[in-house]
């Protein structure tokens, strides 16, 4: 016990110091690139330290979970050579004590990091992710923003429009194209501006279109239903509606609509699948990737400590910074075969679960025969 709280607390505090200097040196050089734009937004956001402190905790947040193993290995790598440097390590080995009992604490750190990485990706970062989306030059999520055309496949309505804001889910001159089966009374609806709206007592979820242009006398057309739902609610039979307005049903959201990647990378796993069975929105092999790379992530964690580890604490007696420079080449290999096979399923060579789980087939056996001279 005594060792394992020895090297824990020598592993604790290399992560934190070098955490804290990479995320710092990253922060800083963005903190004064961007100034101008975190001063302009203190005025009316409560101060310039309110409005730094909420901009980089948000983006720290998610720098720990882009590098918490990699740092974690790092601080492994530099609590076991520390031993090394200071003759430790020989004297338990003399002692009898066996290489893997001396890793152990390492690996336990690693898991543990693994473990608060997990919960931070499933309950922390899906509650911020609109934050992390938006940049110093659109805190205040209003700056205008280009609009691809995205289909909702449920309704098979194209939405189209000249640009949106993030932060009051606003569409710019909306201008939606009918299928066949919704074009009662035209082939697209043409508005001013439309408005993502959550569903409530009067209409389901979807969007809010002001300023209706065509098709002309909107507000005394019948509603257009399909499949026997309504889809373009009009004021003619909700009179919730006002002048000029008309509600288009869509179960994609207004994330979804623009395309945001921080809604897949963000989003919870329970999210993702419900994204998956949602008609609406016929997601590509993305979204099942990262749903099947979410089960496997912790045992790639384990896989890249277990890589790293027997560089610093095996039989080979190698200098820190040979011991350093194999490690760099272990993780960006760990990297390449991780991307690679991401990149295989997005392209549909391989389906997205075979993509997910390769790196492990791959890994995990190279990560075992590694570490075998730390057995002997």
């Amino acid at each position: 016990m005594l060792i394992d709280r020895y090297v824990a607390r020598a592993q604790l505090h290399a992560f934190v110091i070098v955490f804290i200097s990479l995320a710092g040196l990253t922060f800083v050089v963005d903190a004064f690139t961007n100034l101008e734009e975190f001063i302009g937004h203190a005025a009316t956001a409560g101060g310039l330290g309110r409005v730094l402190g909420h901009y980089y905790g948000c983006r720290l947040i998610s720098f720990f979970d882009a590098t918490s193993s990699v740092i974690a290995l790092a601080s492994a790598m530099f609590a076991l050579s520390w031993l090394e440097r200071h003759h430790e390590l020989t004297a338990l080995l003399a002692a009898g004590v066996d290489r893997w009992r001396i890793a152990r604490p390492t690996l336990v750190f690693a898991a543990v990091m693994s473990l608060l990485a997990m919960a931070n990706r499933e309950c922390v970062l899906p509650t911020i992710r609109q934050a992390i989306a938006r940049n110093a030059q659109d805190l205040r999520g209003d700056m205008a923003q280009p609009f691809e055309a995205r289909y909702d496949h449920k309704t098979e309505i194209l939405y189209r429009g000249r640009s949106v804001q993030a932060g009051p889910g606003r569409i710019e001159a909306p201008s939606l194209l009918l299928p066949p089966s919704l074009n009662d009374h035209g082939t697209s609806v043409d508005a001013a501006e439309a408005f993502w709206r959550p569903a409530d007592e009067h209409h389901p979820a979807g969007y809010l279109l002001r300023g209706v242009a065509e098709p002309a006398g909107i507000d005394g057309l019948p509603a257009v239903e399909q499949g026997g739902k309504t889809v373009i609610f009009t004021r003619a039979a909700s009179p919730w509606l006002q002048p000029g307005e008309c509600f288009v049903a869509s179960d994609v959201t207004f994330e979804q609509l623009i395309g945001s990647t921080n809604w897949s990378q963000y989003s919870s796993t329970a999210e993702l699948v419900r994204a998956i069975a949602n008609p609406a929105l016929g997601v590509g092999a993305e979204v099942p990737l990262r749903v099947h790379a979410r089960q496997v992530q912790p045992l790639l964690d384990m896989a890249l400590a277990v890589l790293g580890i027997p560089l610093v604490a095996g039989p080979s007696r190698r200098g820190i910074f040979v011991a350093v420079g194999w490690c760099v080449g272990l993780t960006v290999l760990f990297f390449m075969v991780v991307l690679g096979c991401h990149a295989l399923a997005t392209g549909y060579v391989v389906s997205p679960s075979m993509g997910a789980w390769m790196p492990a087939v791959i890994l995990v056996p190279l990560a075992a025969w590694l570490s075998q001279p730390m057995w002997e």
